[in-house]
């Protein structure tokens, strides 16, 4: 579609009125079947400009979620030069014949010609007002996604510059609960918390909360379960990391409800309802619930195995029964530990699994938590060997401090 519009031949124009002339046959019937005395809106179609615009728009959007941030930055850098360069706003109806944007009509309908111009007039501030809009977008909320992908601490900064600047502007043009805000409140919440500016970060998802709830409770349905389980999910990673486990916890079990319930049609776990179960796992584990962090886990694992299709040698499940197995060891549990950690080690690749049973073998015996006689553990000490094995084993997994780990 990019190329046929980009495509700026003298008869171009002239595809709009042969679409239009296809759809409306000889007997004034269209291609749905609708008579031509019947009522109906206009059909003009928009122009070329205003159809490239977003047409540009739309494929940079889809260029960020094909992981491909260079080629939407080149795109949002051609939307703003033919915004600057030919005026854009200005050009979508001035530069085409009136026929080509006024309106068909059928033949039980009359209008003045004064009422077409001042409707043409309307039409057009119309499309100027939506391409002054998109040009916006792209130069500062499609910027700032191309920058947040790059994920560079620089980036970060002028990603939130970006968000800052078309907030600024959205407030003004906009009601302060609109869906736009909304989204750019959401995006300006996940770059903060990137930023470890956990504070900026909670104000702006809880702006973003209120609005989206505001939304839900009016009717509309612009905001679904989804968008309301995604934000509550980045509240939840705030209060993980600004320590506030207790109300981390309860966000994160709000939003694992939603989760849940969105997948409910489905016979795959989604991948969403994994990571937050992680997070539940860590926080409990955290606040000391040892009890509750393994219950956490193993719906980690259960859940996993299947979404891998019962592939027991997955990286991710390995790292659940290390994780596990850490846990079971704080408890003091040292005998489910040890069966664990063999677990893992059975599911390890070859050389994953050499480094595992070798360090069994050794039985910690350099460990600072080994406990019990080195003549115990040769003696064949099942209980000595399984509680230093268990303290060696302990120090190869790694529980890393930050909620996005999970």
């Amino acid at each position: 579609a990019k190329e046929v519009l980009e495509k700026r031949s003298e008869g171009f124009e002239n595809i709009f009125e042969s679409l239009y002339e296809s759809e409306v046959g000889m007997n004034g019937t269209g291609i749905n079947g609708h008579d031509e005395m019947h009522p109906h809106d206009d059909n003009r179609f928009p122009p070329r400009t205003y159809l490239l615009l977003v047409l540009r728009l739309n494929l940079s959007r889809v260029s960020l979620r094909v992981n491909n941030p260079d080629g939407a930055e080149e795109l949002c850098k051609l939307i703003a030069q033919e915004a600057s360069s030919s005026s854009l706003q200005r050009k979508c109806f001035r530069n085409l014949p009136p026929r080509n944007f006024g309106f068909h009509r059928s033949n039980s309908f009359s209008i003045t010609s004064s009422a077409l111009a001042t409707a043409s007039a309307a039409y057009q501030h119309d499309i100027d007002r939506r391409s002054k809009w998109l040009c916006s977008v792209a130069e500062h909320y499609l910027a700032g996604l191309v920058r947040e992908a790059r994920g560079e601490p620089n980036d970060y900064k002028s990603a939130v510059n970006h968000y800052n600047r078309l907030l600024s502007l959205a407030r003004v043009k906009l009601d302060h609960r609109h869906p736009y805000i909304c989204a750019l409140l959401e995006r300006r919440g996940a770059v903060l918390f990137e930023q470890q500016k956990l504070q900026c970060s909670m104000l702006s998802y809880l702006a973003c909360l209120k609005i989206l709830e505001h939304q839900q409770a009016t009717g509309s349905n612009v905001f679904n379960k989804a968008d309301l389980a995604r934000v509550l999910y980045g509240i939840a990673r705030v209060l993980h990391d600004k320590e506030d486990y207790l109300d981390a916890l309860h966000t994160y079990q709000r939003a694992l409800a939603c989760q849940r319930d969105l997948a409910a049609g489905s016979s795959r776990p989604t991948l969403d309802v994994i990571t937050t179960l992680c997070n539940i796992s860590r926080v409990h584990h955290l606040m000391g619930d040892i009890d509750a962090a393994l219950v956490a886990n193993q719906e980690v694992l259960q859940l996993a195995t299947i979404l891998v299709c019962g592939k027991m040698d997955h990286p991710f499940l390995i790292n659940r029964l290390k994780i596990e197995g850490n846990i079971l060891v704080e408890a003091g549990r040292v005998e489910d530990a040890m069966r664990t950690f063999i677990e893992a080690a059975r599911r390890c690749c070859d050389n994953g699994r050499d480094r595992m049973i070798n360090t069994l073998m050794r039985g910690g015996s350099n460990s600072r938590g080994g406990n019990g006689s080195q003549e115990d553990a040769d003696a064949g000490d099942s209980s000595v060997l399984s509680i230093r094995s268990a303290t060696s084993m302990a120090l190869i997994a790694f529980l890393h401090p930050s909620a996005a780990a999970a």
